[in-house]
């Protein structure tokens, strides 16, 4: 169906990962720098921490869900680089949210497409 899909698989998988790792970093260091309170972090960050189950089980459907919950954030960031008060950790973070939404929408369709070759193997095999 598609060409090396497994490899596809495999880099959007550890991109995700490492760009939601480092993104949520980003969020709690520019929350540092900014001395926001630290039940603010925790509000901001559970939206992404309620989808970390999804995402470690591969789910394409978190993955997808991962996706729209960005665009949230993506916001959030945007509003605050046009502050005067911003932080270089706000353009890291836009850099990082970008990579976290492609990658997570990559993932989560290819991950749909090997799914169904799985099961259109299994079928061909009984």
């Amino acid at each position: 169906m598609i060409e090396h899909l497994a490899l596809k698989l495999s880099w959007a998988r550890r991109l995700t990962r490492w760009s939601y790792v480092l993104y949520l970093a980003s969020m709690l260091w520019g929350g540092y720098l900014r001395g926001t309170p630290g039940s603010l972090l925790i509000i901001a960050t559970l939206p992404l921490l309620l989808l970390l189950p999804g995402i470690a089980r591969e789910n394409y459907k978190s993955l997808a869900l991962l996706c729209f919950v960005t665009l949230f954030y993506f916001t959030v960031i945007v509003l605050n680089l046009w502050s005067p008060a911003h932080h270089a950790v706000d353009w890291l973070s836009l850099v990082l949210i970008c990579i976290l939404f492609c990658a997570a929408m990559l993932f989560s369709r290819w991950k749909q497409y090997d799914l169904v070759a799985q099961r259109s193997s299994a079928l061909d095999s009984h």
